[in-house]
């Protein structure tokens, strides 16, 4: 056993945050730990490696266990990726310059002592131990594995935050660890990418630990699904899809022994008001005996936890506006290039009504151009690019900024027409609750940022959805019902996402951005 936690507790400001959690981790379990958002996942990961302690209970780690946890970015500096994370095994590296040491002595010429030819053969065998003549070829493999090799030579001052984190899990994937904990490692993957790490993964005999939103990408790799909801956890020995199935049976189960037993207490409580009344009537106190029994007895059942019938977070429609012509977009011989950087070169393509589209291809192919471009905030450099007549648009970016980051919830929201009850009543249907509608945009979270936006959306009226990575930052529930609400509106929609288990239950067809063109296809079902 790896790593165990006993009844373990957390807390923060005196709330719960983790209660009488206990967890047995094995050596090559994969595990994926799932929760809606602030549930206490990354505090859990960060109890399994020692960076916070529990309040109550215990967490025992095999003695020399090595943990690879992504705790921050790498501090931006003017070192190259190769060489940030060459740099990142100093033991390679002092071994090395020891065996450079002893190089340079032997190719002097001068007289070579036993003792030293003994040290350096040994030198290298340790060198070959711990990976030394072998990583340069491993960060080249995890790099294009990953769609990184471009980036090699990038300083990491130029990154972004999103390849940033990307360059750490690398490092972390390079070490020679017992446990892995990656904290949603799909995030700014494209699909090679994320399909090269769920290989490296599964044909991995280490043990992973993995916090993750990406249903599809834990149908593939893990084998158990640890749940933390209310602060409670439970294991589930399967991956998603077995623990959405027992999950729902569990349901089921639950609310109908609740109502069983809710209906046995009424019955138990009718019977002592009966036996209190015909104690009152009869003066009898054989009557008060029996009534005292059945208190006794209703006051040992142990209670079933009345179900939670409701836990929407996100309640709405989209409001469809009349419908469009037959063909939505059209595209043709479209050329558009930045810095002398081809994007497009005589690219075509159609968007019918009715339309389900994937916008699909790697990151930097043109997805986003493509988007901008249609709604008009780009121009191309040579085609046309034409919206069919009475074709409106509603469109949820997938970088949410604003132009006045000090102002509130609703003062933001006052754009929608409405009076101030009847807005917060449309802001509660998003989790927005009391208080919340003060928060200053520059607070809100990058999920409470895609609430706010789908608020404003679902109150227009439109019949082309273009949707920029519409479930990054929120939690499997809130993804699972925005699915439901795109599921019902009946006009056209494009979609860029890397969620495949969204794109799955979404879009039909495939319009693929490759060597600066577009190509249509079906798309493949393999989720219902």
């Amino acid at each position: 056993m790896f790593i165990q936690l006993n009844q373990v507790t957390k807390n923060y400001g005196g709330i719960p945050v983790l209660e009488d959690i206990s967890l047995e981790i094995h050596k090559g379990h994969k595990i994926g730990l799932i929760g809606e958002n602030g549930s206490g996942k990354s505090t859990l990961l960060k109890l399994m490696v020692g960076i916070e302690g529990a309040d109550s209970g215990t967490v025992s780690r095999k003695k020399n266990l090595i943990i690879s946890y992504v705790q921050q970015m790498p501090k931006s500096s003017s070192e190259s990726v190769f060489h940030y994370l060459i740099e990142s095994f100093p033991k390679i590296q002092e071994v090395k310059q020891l065996l450079s040491y002893f190089e340079t002595l032997f190719s002097t010429g001068e007289a070579i002592e036993e003792k030293q030819l003994l040290r350096y053969g040994q030198l290298q065998e340790e060198y070959e131990k711990i990976g030394g003549y072998t990583l340069e070829d491993r960060i080249i493999s995890m790099l294009k594995g990953m769609n990184f090799s471009h980036k090699k030579e990038a300083y990491l001052s130029t990154l972004s935050g999103g390849e940033k984190i990307l360059v750490e899990m690398i490092r972390i994937l390079l070490t020679e660890a017992d446990v892995y904990l990656l904290d949603e490692p799909t995030n700014h993957l494209d699909k090679e990418a994320m399909g090269w790490l769920e290989s490296f993964i599964k044909n991995s005999k280490k043990t992973f630990v993995i916090v993750s939103h990406d249903r599809y990408f834990l149908d593939e790799v893990v084998q158990e699904i640890l749940e933390i909801e209310d602060g409670n956890s439970q294991l589930f020995r399967g991956n998603y899809s077995f623990y959405k199935k027992e999950k729902r049976q569990q349901e089921e189960k639950l609310a109908k022994d609740y109502a069983l037993q809710q209906k046995e207490i009424q019955k138990m409580q009718l019977a002592i008001r009966r036996y209190r009344q015909w104690g009152n009537e009869s003066d009898n106190e054989k009557f008060y005996k029996k009534a005292k029994e059945l208190e006794h007895r209703l006051e040992k059942i142990q209670r079933i936890r009345k179900p939670i019938t409701d836990k929407k977070t996100i309640r709405g429609e989209l409001i469809e506006e009349k419908r469009s012509g037959k063909e939505v977009v059209y595209v043709e011989n479209i050329w558009k290039s930045y810095d002398e950087q081809a994007i497009f070169e005589e690219a075509n393509c159609k968007i019918h009504w009715k339309d389900r589209i994937s916008l699909e291809g790697r990151n930097g192919s043109g997805k986003t151009t493509f988007i901008q471009l249609l709604l008009g905030s780009e121009l191309v450099d040579a085609g046309v690019i034409s919206i069919g007549p009475a074709v409106s648009i509603g469109y949820l970016p997938q970088t949410i900024s604003y132009k006045n980051e000090e102002q509130r919830v609703l003062d933001y929201f006052k754009e929608v027409e409405g009076t101030e009850e009847v807005l917060r009543r449309i802001l509660a249907n998003y989790s927005f609750f009391g208080e919340d509608v003060f928060k200053r945009l520059k607070d809100l979270s990058g999920g409470e940022r895609v609430r706010l936006e789908l608020a404003k959306l679902m109150q227009q009226s439109f019949n082309f959805l273009i949707l920029d990575e519409p479930t990054n930052h929120l939690d499997i529930t809130s993804r699972e019902e925005i699915e439901q609400i795109i599921q019902s509106f009946n006009g056209t929609i494009l979609i860029v996402s890397h969620d495949r288990y969204f794109v799955q239950k979404i879009a039909e067809k495939r319009l693929t951005i490759r060597d600066k063109q577009f190509t249509e296809s079906l798309l493949e079902k393999k989720i219902g």
